[in-house]
């Protein structure tokens, strides 16, 4: 049997599941969130539960925060910002991203995760982690930082991409470019 090389565009895009455009299932903004988080997944402490590592006190710092701090939401901000996407001001706290947050996901928007109570933002909710939605269908996953592997929810302490598994969905963060269309 003889080997054969096909033609590059037959193979699908990075992300594959990923179609921008009209008719697709996201926007190139939305693409690209997805995509620039994708390439961080298996970023881990180090050392394992000290919430440090080359990468991480770089993101901290990138963020104006002084490590060891929890960093999925400095992760998310990070990544919503090299993609060229608003956070909100003092996005390294979780708390922060809530006031806009819709109640529909969509693929490479941030969700928060926490209780559903007065927090020191909202008065109907305070947020403990976030992450970024990365596929809806046929299940939804999430690329999320500062969270054990296979999703495990407590002690993280990697940039991992699994099924969304909490129930404790507060909201969703869609992205939004610099002058403020999606």
């Amino acid at each position: 049997m003889p080997l054969v090389t096909l033609k590059s565009e037959e193979w699908p895009r990075a992300a594959g599941w990923l179609v921008p455009g009209p008719g697709g299932n996201c926007t190139e903004l939305q693409q690209q969130i997805v995509l620039r988080a994708l390439r961080d997944d298996g970023i881990q402490e180090n050392p394992p539960g000290s919430n440090r590592g080359i990468r991480l006190d770089r993101m901290t710092r990138r963020a104006g925060l002084e490590p060891p701090v929890w960093w999925c939401a400095v992760w998310a901000g990070t990544v919503f910002i090299d993609c060229g996407a608003q956070v909100p001001h003092g996005y390294p706290l979780t708390d922060t991203w809530l006031p806009f947050v819709e109640p529909k996901p969509c693929i490479g928007a941030a969700v928060l995760y926490g209780l559903r109570r007065k927090g020191p933002v909202v008065d109907w909710g305070d947020a403990h982690h976030i992450g970024i939605v990365a596929m809806l269908s046929p299940l939804i996953l999430t690329i999320e930082g500062n969270r054990g592997y296979a999703g495990t929810t407590n002690n993280g302490q990697a940039v991992d991409l699994g099924p969304m598994n909490r129930k404790d969905v507060l909201g969703y963060f869609h992205p939004r470019k610099a002058d403020g269309t999606r």
